[in-house]
């Protein structure tokens, strides 16, 4: 049975690739704050449900060197979380900033970290991150996030490279508004 991890499990595009995927017989390992939104998801068979912050970086090592060791073997890797925040940049205070980089870019890089040593022994493994349009062009008031995006595109196209020789396929799929 394929095995996929999935941040931002418990709604939109993340809740929908879960579901998608369980119909596909794959076996889910959902990351979300929250599952109280997620409705019958938890409740399947091929599916698990690990609450995380993302945003906690402080905690984030260690919790996902546990949940990385915990799971016999990762397919896939499928980096859903993400916030939309927007604004001037005077607008927002610094624990803001903070919360929107590390939801949006940071934590979802230590999860690849975690990851990634992993997959290279196994030889194979797909790391799917969800980007936005924002990665592609910044907007007014949307100075913060459009570089949340803007950092999490150039880190997947450059982890691209570092695992190319690996069997490690990563990805970028850049949506527009959700």
């Amino acid at each position: 049975m394929r095995t996929a991890l999935v941040t931002g499990a418990s709604s939109g595009i993340g809740l929908a690739i879960c579901q998608h995927l369980l119909q596909q017989d794959w076996h889910i390992t959902g990351l979300a704050r929250d599952f109280s939104k997620a409705g019958s998801l938890t409740a399947k068979p091929c599916f698990t449900s690990v609450p995380i912050d993302l945003a906690d970086l402080e905690q984030l090592p260690d919790r996902l060197t546990q949940l990385i060791k915990s799971i016999p073997s990762i397919n896939a890797v499928i980096f859903c979380a993400g916030k939309g925040q927007f604004g001037s940049i005077e607008e927002f205070s610094y624990p803001q900033i903070h919360d929107l980089m590390a939801i949006n870019f940071t934590g979802q890089a230590y999860l690849a970290r975690a990851v990634i040593p992993k997959m290279k022994r196994a030889k194979h493994g797909d790391l799917v991150f969800m980007g936005s349009e924002a990665a592609l062009n910044g907007s007014r008031k949307g100075s913060l996030y459009c570089a949340s995006k803007f950092a999490l595109r150039g880190f997947a196209q450059a982890l691209r490279d570092e695992c190319a020789k690996s069997g490690i396929r990563v990805s970028i799929i850049n949506p527009g508004m959700v």
